[in-house]
């Protein structure tokens, strides 16, 4: 797709998406209430959020009837509802002997991603996980027990998320012991959040969470909750997204957009990107200062950054990074291989088509920013870059076109589908 930044008044007003990480505990937190009223899709659902409710109104479905023994989960390519799925439909379907088998689909990169660590903590108290490397789905079986579980906390929040959820379940306390560091803790803390509302806290106390039991389960003759308790379960509103708001500050840097719907007091991990727009602004300001143009040249000096616990939004800040900064490092960068694309690789090589040079070890990236006129003049338009079929990656490759104001030529924007819909249709009206 051709996506022209040339010539173009970009200054448009643009909302931030609903938060996917709080619209998908919701949805999970409100089921296992037995509300199952928010299961329809909408037309501004991204495709994890779709997922996420297909995999819960298959989990009804099968509920509801007893004929059924196999339940297949469509994930999609949805990292979080594979990790959160897993343990809450465990728990939901498998806590007593029976005959079901669940069948996780999974496309893309996804039946790559790792549940190791997930499958290692489930395996002590009744569950099975095997991947299936002819069809890339993965089965879940076996009968799943309350009690004190223990994993990692260096691979992925979801895992414990998804077990804090799950657990709420059973009629009495369960314990979470989480080993050594805790990557990407906002999002439990998004999650502790959520099960609070609903009134089943899980409570943390050194790195041991207790769940408490949900506080009305579901009926066993219907599957749902009476119509006064879903009442008062409220009205279901999810904040903007701090992810994507992320992407769009950072265009807001090369474009006249305003943003809106971003919570300033949210508990949203991403929402650590105002430190780095603050300091891009102060950038800007410098660099306006020293030449009354703007981004006449790269700052001498350098930016650092850890990223460990908010990986989703580095790559937004690199590719930023390389417009203001004579070098910018990134650390805590080790599970951006491991998203929908390998991260570390795609920021790479998006940055070299424009002829940024970037260099890597196991836990940093750096970027060696390059002053705009200067690419503009070394670089052929439309620019050839490659989303990896990644939707941040898509986003990114926006961010270098309104950066150069020219012209780039993108393999694949239909991926952005999987977070952020409604910028496709901006790009449609705006940008093409």
């Amino acid at each position: 797709m051709l996506v022209s930044f040339q010539d173009r008044k970009i200054n448009f007003h643009i909302d931030a998406p609903a938060s996917k990480s709080i619209y998908h505990r919701e949805l999970i937190v409100r089921f296992l209430l037995g509300d199952t009223s928010h299961l329809a899709v909408l037309d501004n659902d991204n495709e994890d959020v779709r997922a996420t409710k297909a995999c819960l109104s298959a989990l009804h479905h099968a509920y509801s009837d007893e004929q059924i023994t196999e339940v297949h989960l469509p994930c999609n390519e949805s990292g979080s509802t594979l990790r959160f799925m897993i343990p809450v439909a465990g728990a939901f379907l498998l806590q007593k002997e029976n005959h079901y088998r669940l069948i996780f689909e999974t496309r893309g990169r996804l039946f790559d991603r790792p549940i190791k660590e997930l499958s290692d903590a489930l395996e002590p108290h009744g569950i099975q996980i095997v991947k299936n490397e002819t069809d890339r789905t993965i089965e879940v079986t076996g009968q799943m027990a309350a009690g004190e579980y223990i994993i990692g906390g260096n691979v992925s929040s979801q895992y414990i998320s998804g077990l804090l959820m799950g657990l709420s379940i059973f009629p009495k306390p369960c314990s979470v012991m989480v080993l050594g560091e805790v990557k990407s803790v906002h999002y439990i803390e998004l999650t502790q959040e959520v099960l609070s509302k609903y009134g089943a806290p899980a409570v943390l106390s050194e790195n041991i969470y207790t769940t408490t039991p949900i506080r009305e389960p579901i009926s066993e003759s219907t599957g749902n909750l009476p119509v006064q308790t879903l009442k008062m379960l409220g009205e279901l509103n999810v904040e903007g997204d701090w992810s994507n708001g992320a992407f769009l500050l950072c265009l807001s840097q090369f474009t006249d957009i305003t943003v809106g719907n971003l919570n300033p007091e949210s508990k949203q991990g991403d929402i650590a990107i105002l430190d780095f727009i603050q300091s891009v602004k102060e950038a800007r300001g410098k660099l306006e200062a020293m030449s009354n143009a703007f981004l006449p040249t790269v700052l001498s000096e350098d930016s650092m950054w850890d990223c460990d616990d908010i990986p989703d939004i580095a790559p937004y800040m690199a590719i930023t990074s390389a417009f203001f900064y004579h070098r910018a490092t990134f650390s805590g960068i080790k599970r951006l291989r491991i998203k929908e694309s390998d991260r570390v690789a795609a920021i790479r090589s998006q940055l070299s088509a424009i002829g940024i040079k970037t260099e890597e070890t196991e836990n940093t990236l750096t970027v060696y920013g390059s002053p705009i006129d200067s690419i503009q003049a070394s670089v052929q338009t439309p620019i050839q870059l490659t989303t990896f079929h990644d939707h941040r990656m898509a986003m990114c490759t926006l961010l270098i076109g309104a950066a150069l104001k020219t012209e780039i030529e993108v393999d694949d924007l239909d991926c952005l589908n999987k977070s952020f819909p409604e910028l496709l249709r901006l790009i449609e009206k705006y940008l093409r």
